[in-house]
């Protein structure tokens, strides 16, 4: 994060895009001999949204990063547009781009595809899983006692339903899937980890606030930034119990 700190044009950018800075200038230091790093306009589509953009900032972060970096300009810094939410075609453009730039025999670029797409069908998606990013904030959580689980491991569980924002983020419409199911449950609340900076968590905030008041549950918000000392973050898991533990004692009574 150091490293790279001088060419952050915006100190409004989430903690992760922060960290690519710092991650391509210690890469074009070591004296590697080129960085692939592809814009994403598109996510996957996971049927419960109105479309699958990948936010602003994972789509075209690459650009803003050859524009700002020095360092990429004594490297061989590639950046193409990929699409990996239509396997059939990725595995064709991408096995004509490597075969072009690198060499490498379209075969084998087909099946890393392959295996790439098995692998992310059984793996965690959210880069807040980061433990540089999430700065152990999971590891606390469970401190307390609680039993954690991810949005992705209860989202599927909801079918798509209309929403009073345009739904168009895939991890977005994950999460709101995610805060629907925990309003069916009577043992589970939901705590949202949110980055300073994303001007798209401005609007899944309130929408999962509303979706979560309805159910009668109670919001809890996290921000992360580089700061990691969790004094707050302690502060607010406590708030939170607290309140649990009121409801309950309320739902006792009648």
């Amino acid at each position: 994060y150091l490293k790279g700190q001088r060419t952050i044009p915006s100190d409004t950018v989430c903690y992760p895009a922060k960290l690519l800075h710092g991650h391509v200038a210690a890469l074009a230091e070591q004296g590697v001999d080129a960085i692939f790093y592809p814009c994403m306009p598109y996510n996957f589509n996971e049927g419960v949204s109105d479309n699958n953009y990948n936010c602003p900032v994972v789509a075209y972060y690459p650009e803003l990063l050859a524009a700002n970096v020095p360092d990429l300009k004594r490297v061989r810094y590639l950046y193409p547009y990929f699409g990996l939410h239509r396997p059939r075609d990725f595995e064709r453009k991408a096995g004509e781009w490597f075969f072009n730039e690198f060499q490498i025999p379209k075969r084998e670029t087909a099946a890393a595809a392959k295996a790439a797409y098995a692998a992310y069908e059984v793996a965690g998606r959210p880069y807040h899983m980061d433990p540089e990013i999430n700065h152990g904030i999971n590891d606390l959580i469970t401190s307390f006692g609680f039993t954690l689980i991810t949005e992705d491991s209860v989202a599927w569980l909801e079918d798509k339903a209309p929403r009073h924002v345009l739904n168009q983020w895939t991890y977005h419409a994950r999460m709101y899937n995610a805060a629907r199911y925990v309003c069916t449950q009577p043992d589970m609340d939901l705590i949202q980890l949110v980055s300073f900076g994303c001007g798209t968590d401005a609007i899944t905030t309130d929408e999962l606030r509303d979706i979560l008041e309805k159910g009668g549950k109670l919001y809890t918000q996290l921000k992360i930034d580089d700061i990691s000392n969790l004094g707050a973050v302690k502060i607010r898991i406590r708030s939170l119990m607290a309140a649990m533990e009121a409801r309950q004692a309320q739902d006792a009574r009648g």
